[in-house]
């Protein structure tokens, strides 16, 4: 009986498997050639990170771009809000949004990338690390309040002196068409949430890794940002950095305690510079579902 089980199993294994689909989408961005992130008056540092609307197993990922301003200056300088942008390919979406919005502070979560886990927050590094004092951030806070926060069109760098924009999402219901439906919305699970999901490439397979050029990028992702060293921004100069795709790689995540890693082992089994890259500002990582 122990022989026929022995030859059965060796079967098995001796037939072939079929590369399994792909769950999650990494796309690691690089800045292109012609990009400008500095210049006599301003540093302009940028991290794409991703948020999750359901902390327990970190689905619903949101890609979210945050900018990093530093004067190099010994004057105030002027950021306006109103005519800086985020750009989705040809798409250019005004920063500034008159509005008034109510924050509930409480617990937190974020796990670096050197953590080795399913991380609720992705792509923490470089600028992000830099600013917040090191890649493993979150944590957790013992009580909560509400904060009522006024957007302002116009911001100030006080001289040698940096300031954090509030975060910018990228990808938000109504701009598929931005991005060639690559991605599109749709509420999943119980309660609903409204995840972000990137279909166009649910052929790829979990392990694949497809590289792209400046030219041939599956989408762009940039910032303008507007400056000058008046309030009433007269003499405004500006700046502006692009991203493209330059890689794409195909995992596969998991909820269940036991293979929390898998997906995070596969990436780093086919782009294992991925970590190094990411921490030193040199790519930026947006993660997606292919499917639901």
């Amino acid at each position: 009986m122990k022989t026929i089980r022995l030859f059965a199993l060796l079967f098995i294994l001796a037939i072939p498997t079929q590369a399994k689909k792909a769950s999650a989408i990494w796309y690691f961005l690089a800045q292109t050639s012609t990009s400008v992130h500095e210049d006599e008056n301003i540093h302009i540092q940028y991290g794409i990170y991703t948020k999750y609307a359901q902390e327990e197993y970190a689905l619903g990922p949101y890609p979210t771009m945050r900018i990093k301003a530093t004067n190099k200056t010994d004057q105030i300088i002027y950021i306006d809000l109103g005519t800086s942008y985020l750009k989705k390919n040809d798409f250019a979406q005004a920063i500034y949004s008159p509005t008034i919005i109510s924050t509930s502070i409480g617990k937190s979560v974020g796990v670096g990338i050197n953590a080795g886990t399913v991380a609720r927050s992705i792509g923490i590094g470089g600028m992000v690390g830099d600013a917040l004092g090191g890649l493993n951030i979150g944590g957790a806070s013992s009580s909560s309040s509400t904060t009522t926060t006024y957007a302002q069109r116009i911001v100030s760098i006080p001289p040698k002196s940096s300031i954090m924009l509030e975060d910018i999402a990228i990808f938000i219901p109504g701009n598929e068409r931005f991005f060639g439906n690559l991605f599109y919305f749709k509420e999943v699970g119980h309660p609903k949430r409204l995840w972000c999901i990137s279909p166009k490439f649910d052929d790829v397979k979990s392990g694949e890794m497809r590289e792209f050029t400046e030219e041939s990028s599956l989408f762009d992702i940039g910032c303008y940002l507007s400056y000058a060293f008046s309030e009433n921004m007269t003499d405004c100069k500006g700046i502006e950095t692009k991203y493209y795709v330059k890689k794409l790689v195909g995992s596969s995540f998991s909820t269940f305690p036991l293979t929390a890693n898998r997906e995070f082992n596969i990436v780093d089994k086919v782009f294992p510079e991925w970590r190094s890259e990411v921490e030193s500002g040199r790519l930026e990582a947006i993660r997606l579902w292919a499917h639901d």
